[in-house]
């Protein structure tokens, strides 16, 4: 019987130690880690815009503003990708507007983690300029590929101010950016009262 007693409290003893062990590694998953990782690659897209083009595959987080090269950031919206694990979120500060295609991390925790696969910036030199993120098809041969654009926000069935405009590939995890004349982006505020 003492035998019984002393193994019960060998197991409970090194399960609570072990449990001690696993905290810190969980506040670990949780918190900031970023690894600076910029690959940079610029390119000038006229008298009013510039483009920056960088990649951080190593930063993991929470929300976007936690980390310190987004700290404060406004995040304008975001969306999961198909059934995928992959989401896009696009976030503003001033005139520079960020794109991010990031990965969806699942943990033990109800709330899952990012990790950054690409990101495309921009900058405008009218801050005041109202754009937004909405999804396109393509003129010519459409098909499922996932293609969103930046707009200059106005009331019209069809946008006709397109910005820029990307295909998202979830294979190769990248934004590749295609002409805007090749698109047409279906205005789904046009007509909404509310």
């Amino acid at each position: 019987m003492k035998t019984i007693k002393i193994i019960i409290i060998l197991v409970l003893f090194l399960t609570f130690s072990c449990q001690q062990e696993k905290k810190p590694l969980e506040r670990n998953a949780d918190s900031k880690i970023e690894l600076d990782k910029n690959n940079s690659e610029t390119k000038p897209k006229s008298d009013t815009n510039s483009i920056s083009k960088k990649n951080s595959e190593n930063a993991i987080f929470r929300d976007i503003p936690e980390l310190e090269k987004y700290y404060g950031f406004e995040k304008i919206s975001g969306q999961v990708l198909g059934n995928s694990d992959k989401a896009l979120v696009f976030i503003q500060k001033d005139s520079l507007k960020v794109l991010i295609l990031e990965k969806i991390i699942k943990n033990s925790s109800p709330k899952p983690n990012y990790s950054i696969l690409d990101e495309v910036s921009l900058i405008f030199k009218n801050s005041d300029q109202y754009i937004s993120l909405t999804q396109c098809d393509l003129i010519e041969n459409p098909d499922d590929k996932i293609i969103f654009s930046l707009v200059e926000n106005e009331e019209v069935e069809y946008f006709d101010k397109i910005l820029k405009t990307w295909i998202i590939d979830l294979n190769e995890n990248k934004f590749k950016e295609i002409e805007t004349d090749k698109v047409k982006c279906l205005n789904e505020w046009f007509g909404f009262d509310g």
